[in-house]
């Protein structure tokens, strides 16, 4: 797969993960997706109010779980998110926050795509 998305992942990591969830990593995965929307509405929100703590919280808690499913570039993403909710910044972030979406976005795709072929 030479997918330019993939190199967003981790591929050695995913492939340690599947030899040790095997079938349970399709949930994971799923799990995954389904609470990052969830949480990526709750940062929009925390966004609007100017809340950096929530911010800084919920980017910190977003940025772990796409490390440990290999998504290196939405890791990175959700790590600057939290450095703005830490030091309450907020100027320009509507264009971070819409780069972060779009990078979950291909996270997914990839994720999905890497599935299928194992």
């Amino acid at each position: 797969m030479d997918d330019a998305n993939m190199n967003a992942l981790d591929l050695s990591l995913l492939d340690e993960l599947r030899e040790f969830m095997d079938a349970d990593l399709h949930i994971l995965i799923s799990e995954f997706e389904e609470d990052t929307r969830e949480r990526l509405l709750q940062v929009g929100q925390a966004i609007e109010r100017r809340d950096a703590e929530t911010l800084r919280q919920t980017a910190h808690s977003l940025k772990g779980g796409a490390a440990t499913l290999g998504a290196v570039g939405l890791s990175q993403q959700f790590r600057g998110l939290e450095l703005r909710g830490r030091d309450a910044s907020f100027s320009g972030i509507d264009q971070d926050f819409g780069n972060t979406q779009r990078s979950f976005e291909e996270a997914m795709a990839s994720l999905n795509k890497w599935l299928a072929h194992v």
